[in-house]
């Protein structure tokens, strides 16, 4: 490639733009790599060290008693509520729980203010919703300068 000072520019840029490999190489190479990972797939895994096993395990008791202790808490605030009664309050408050609780309440709101919005003004690429519906409005059904009642009537009373 010539540029417009009549310099020639190397075909390849690069550290390796000298390096090219034969396909003889890159057959070479994909054997190599495959005795590689055949190698891999025979050997037996490597031993877990025993203070990392420990602290997994240990970690993992930890989450599973905090998970114990949250439902506890939980059953303890349900009866306790069942206990004083059931008002107003104690039922919005098992609704939210049975919604999924304050994050899950944020998501339905989300998507129902985004629902009427799609709704009320539909973007130019969706289809009218009242058209799909097959709804007509009367003025469009029966116009005034086909039809005359007068007409109608005066035939059927002959």
């Amino acid at each position: 490639m010539v540029d417009k000072t009549g310099k020639t520019a190397p075909t390849t840029t690069g550290a390796d733009a000298g390096d090219g490999l034969g396909p003889a190489d890159l057959v070479a190479a994909e054997l190599a790599l495959d005795d590689l990972f055949a190698s891999a797939r025979t050997a037996a895994p490597a031993a877990l060290p025993e203070v990392l096993e420990q602290a997994i395990l240990s970690e993992a008791a930890a989450t599973q008693a905090a998970i114990l202790e949250r439902q506890a808490l939980a059953s303890d605030l349900a009866s306790r509520s069942g206990e004083a009664g059931g008002g107003l309050f104690a039922g919005l408050r098992e609704v939210l729980v049975g919604l999924g609780g304050w994050p899950a309440l944020g998501g339905l709101a989300t998507a129902s203010a985004a629902g009427l919005w799609i709704g009320l003004a539909p973007p130019a690429f969706l289809p009218d919703p009242v058209s799909l519906a097959g709804l007509e409005q009367v003025d469009d059904s029966l116009p005034y300068d086909s039809y005359d009642l007068a007409v109608v009537l005066s035939e059927e009373m002959e």
